[in-house]
């Protein structure tokens, strides 16, 4: 998955409608003959940097003239001090453009350097770990890029992409069975299909039903090892349900192919970046030199 700035314009122009308003009652008052100004975004944190095009588009919307460059690209390892952007600008774009372009790195940014985390504790097994579509509404594709950057992959985007049954679906259609028979009659050849297990009754009526995936929902280990076993190669087997950094692990050494973690979007912390024109602000040098000597 790739973003491009006819994909990402319509969430910047959204943005800066949400900041700007009718204008800009400080920085459009103060500016005077707009003189051009040189700044850098830059990092006060540790992480993965995500979201570097969506502060780029945000910033030439408002002034088509100004001068970007990326001292770093998407996916990359970034420090306290790290500049990840500088910027020539007329004055009062600065003023602007910096909540709304700081916003979208911070965010993404936080999302990656979660989801590299999460990768890195289960890259010793084969596991597939990706996101879920939990998280905001409206931006869920920005979330999902953000953690292909991270370095997991996407789940299904939205409920177009596959069949994926789940409780109430088969509430409704009487069981498993039913579901995917009547769906499998009327859904397109080229869909995969998947179903949602909470016992191992139903992963067995699962596989009689000859679907793709089987997902583990919330499962302890033990049922997993179990439902594992039951399957042996027959479809791919997907554990969800609560998945947090100190229980994939051990869901990881199980065998399952694929993990989806819905925490790697619901639940963010913002890595801490800020715009700064002319020279870094002192206090930011302060907290990035602190920072740095911590890590030593």
């Amino acid at each position: 998955m790739q973003l491009n700035r006819f994909m990402i314009r319509p969430f910047v122009e959204q943005g800066l409608r949400e900041e700007l308003g009718q204008g800009d009652t400080t920085g459009g008052f103060l500016v005077g003959d707009d003189p051009v100004q040189s700044a850098q975004i830059y990092a006060k944190g540790q992480g993965v940097a995500c979201g570097l095009l969506l502060a780029d588009e945000t910033i030439r919307l408002v002034d088509p003239d100004a001068r970007i460059e990326h001292e770093v690209r998407d996916g990359e390892e970034i420090g306290p001090g790290s500049v990840l952007l500088k910027v020539r600008a007329r004055a009062s774009t600065f003023f602007a453009v910096e909540r709304a372009a700081l916003d979208w790195i911070q965010q993404l940014s936080g999302i990656a350097t979660k989801t590299r985390r999460y990768v890195n504790l289960v890259k010793h097994t084969k596991v597939r770990v990706t996101d879920t579509r939990k998280g905001w509404p409206g931006i869920r594709v920005l979330q999902k890029y953000a953690v292909r950057v991270g370095g997991a992959h996407n789940h299904i985007f939205s409920l177009t992409n596959c069949v994926l049954v789940k409780d109430n679906h088969i509430k409704i259609a009487g069981s498993i069975r039913n579901a995917v028979e009547i769906l499998r009659a009327r859904a397109q050849h080229t869909f995969k299909f998947e179903v949602e297990c909470e016992t191992l009754d139903m992963v067995q009526e699962a596989l009689d039903s000859g679907v793709d995936v089987i997902m583990f929902d919330n499962m302890d280990l033990d049922e997993m090892k179990q439902a594992l076993k039951l399957v042996d190669g027959r479809a791919l087997t997907e554990a969800s349900g609560g998945i947090n950094e100190s229980t994939i692990v051990a869901i990881a050494e199980t065998g399952v192919d694929i993990i989806s973690v819905g925490d790697l979007t619901h639940t963010v912390k913002a890595l801490d970046v800020s715009l700064d024109v002319r020279d870094i602000k002192p206090s930011a040098q302060r907290v990035i030199a602190r920072l740095r000597a911590d890590a030593r």
